[in-house]
């Protein structure tokens, strides 16, 4: 899948999970709780978090079901 179908996918999967994204740019999206997604040239998704990567996903579902996880855990 190209990289713009990509970004339309992740950007649709954010919303339907109600994640917030504070800033994008290019292929790169910040998210609360210096969380970040870059997708990456083969589409995938990569996760990091305060600098620090937490995982490579090429399921969207997957990497936002994740995000919802260290955010909880943020906050416990």
């Amino acid at each position: 899948m190209d990289a713009s179908n990509q970004t339309q996918l992740l950007l649709c999967a954010l919303r339907h999970f109600g994640i917030a994204v504070e800033q994008r740019k290019d292929k790169e999206f910040l998210l609360p709780g210096k969380v970040r997604i870059t997708i990456e040239p083969d589409g995938a998704f990569q996760l990091h978090r305060n600098s620090q990567p937490l995982g490579r996903f090429s399921d969207v579902v997957r990497l936002c079901t994740t995000v919802q996880e260290k955010a909880m855990l943020k906050n416990q």
